[in-house]
């Protein structure tokens, strides 16, 4: 498979997470694709979160149409991604291989006629795969009372299924099996009081107030941090 391939998959699930329309929302397009739970974790009790009352200035106008002061602003991924992120992220990528196949040439191997995990040495300097993509946010978002779907990338597993800090992504397992998604596509997320994450599996509204800002960690750095007031399960049909 290749890795442009993998690419567009990987832009298609994030387009696959996105919010619900709705009256007073213009701006939301299609809701995410939720994961059924697995056999090992059945959803026998309620998955919903106990997520602290959200802290915001109900006379605070928004600056975005439709949204009333104290709602929070519906968005879907590609809102946090700045213009020229996407190309970027493919160049990134095209750079990378082009110089691990340098790498391969100069020992007299193609990395096009071989299988690279079995000319690779386990713990060698080229066995790893970098996070593409840039730190470049939309600084317009920055202080804004958020809502956005996807899934919730756990730090280490608590026995309680209660986190205080995790990660937010725009697809199912980003960071655990798969390279993490780009840091403008990763929202590190803190809460004042734990909450619990019964399903890691499943998708997940998030809501809280938005700020561009770095947090470096070693499952994805992200370029955005929330203060989180709401956690709630993504409506399954």
């Amino acid at each position: 498979m290749s890795s442009r391939f993998l690419l567009y998959l990987f832009l298609l699930l994030i387009a696959a997470c996105s919010g619900q329309n709705s009256g007073d929302h213009p701006a939301v397009s299609t809701p995410p694709i939720a994961s059924a739970p697995s056999p090992a974790s059945p959803r026998s009790e309620p998955a919903t979160t106990n997520t602290p009352e959200p802290q915001t200035n109900s006379d605070s106008p928004s600056q975005y149409w439709g949204v009333k002061p104290g709602e929070p602003l519906p968005i879907i991924w590609e809102d946090l991604l700045p213009e020229g992120a996407i190309e970027t992220y493919f160049a990134q990528q095209d750079e990378f291989y082009a110089d691990m196949e340098r790498q391969m040439k100069s020992g007299a191997v193609l990395l096009s006629e071989v299988d690279p995990m079995a000319e690779i040495e386990e713990g060698s300097a080229q066995d790893y795969m970098p996070q593409f993509g840039t730190f470049d946010a939309v600084n317009d978002l920055d202080g804004q009372l958020i809502r956005i779907p996807g899934y919730v990338v756990p730090f280490e597993f608590a026995s309680d299924d209660k986190y205080s800090e995790f990660l937010f992504v725009p697809y199912m397992g980003a960071c655990l099996h798969t390279p993490p998604p780009p840091p403008n596509q990763v929202i590190f997320v803190r809460a004042e009081k734990k909450v619990r994450v019964k399903d890691i599996w499943a998708a997940y509204w998030l809501e809280g107030d938005l700020q561009v800002e770095r947090n470096m960690n070693d499952l994805g750095n992200a370029a955005y941090s929330l203060d989180l007031t709401g956690l709630e399960l993504y409506p399954v049909p």
